[in-house]
């Protein structure tokens, strides 16, 4: 059994960074490089990897899709959020995403990287990312009923994560979500990830963040007061749509 969690672990990190080289996997997976080894080569053995002998690194391959065949994704995302995320993107240029919350942590289900011109980092869907020093994290927890934020707040003071630490300074926490619901929109954390900047607004239903949008740009390219006077309109529009054909679905 834990052989087989370990397998899943490898194809999750893998989905993040493909490409990843067996001292990226042992990083970022922890699991020893010799339990690595016999795990990369039972996947790449049963087709689900392809490996590059050169620089040992390892790609997945198209049969990883049949793992997923059976999961329908929230037809909301791909049918709604997704057309209009792309019109957004062509309107900014910079790439545009949809977070969702899950396992106190905000997964990416949807993005335009591949199309945007200005895309600069790497990222793929369901890339997680942390709740409290990301847009898409603050501002969805900021539209969320008391009761919802104050448990995930308390699940992140018992995380030892250097990116869950102002989870344990409650005061500094709800003073920043008050603001970031007063604002409408949220911003990145400067410390994380500061090549880019991140700018988010909720996608609403019933007054309660179901997801967040976001517009990613590079940080030494925009001011925070560019982006919210350029962006901001266009990301709520998006928002306002989004949550309209949610509610009309």
């Amino acid at each position: 059994m834990r052989s087989v969690l370990r397998a899943l672990t490898v194809l999750r990190q893998l989905n993040i960074n493909n490409g990843a080289t067996i001292r990226d996997l042992h990083r970022s997976t922890q699991i020893s490089r010799t339990a690595l080894y016999r795990i990369l080569r039972t996947l790449c053995s049963a087709g689900y990897l392809v490996a590059d002998s050169d620089i040992e690194s390892y790609r997945l391959t198209p049969l990883v899709r049949q793992l997923s065949e059976g999961f329908n994704e929230d037809s909301w995302i791909s049918e709604i959020a997704g057309p209009l995320l792309d019109e957004l993107q062509k309107k900014v240029i910079w790439p545009t995403d949809l977070f969702a919350f899950f396992d106190d942590t905000m997964i990416m289900r949807r993005t335009t990287r591949r199309i945007s011109p200005w895309t600069i980092d790497r990222a793929w869907v369901g890339l997680r990312t942390p709740v409290l020093v990301t847009a898409c994290g603050r501002v969805y927890l900021a539209f969320q009923p008391d009761d919802i934020a104050d448990g995930v707040l308390q699940r992140l003071a018992g995380s030892q994560h250097p990116d869950d630490t102002l989870a344990k300074e409650p005061r500094a926490v709800r003073q920043m979500l008050r603001k970031v619901r007063q604002d409408g929109y949220a911003l990145r954390e400067k410390s994380f990830m500061p090549e880019t900047g991140s700018i988010a607004v909720p996608v609403l239903v019933d007054g309660q963040a179901r997801c967040a949008i976001a517009i990613t740009y590079i940080a030494s390219a925009k001011s925070a007061k560019d982006v919210i006077e350029t962006y901001l309109p266009l990301l709520q529009a998006t928002a306002r749509q989004i949550s309209d054909g949610i509610a009309k679905s």
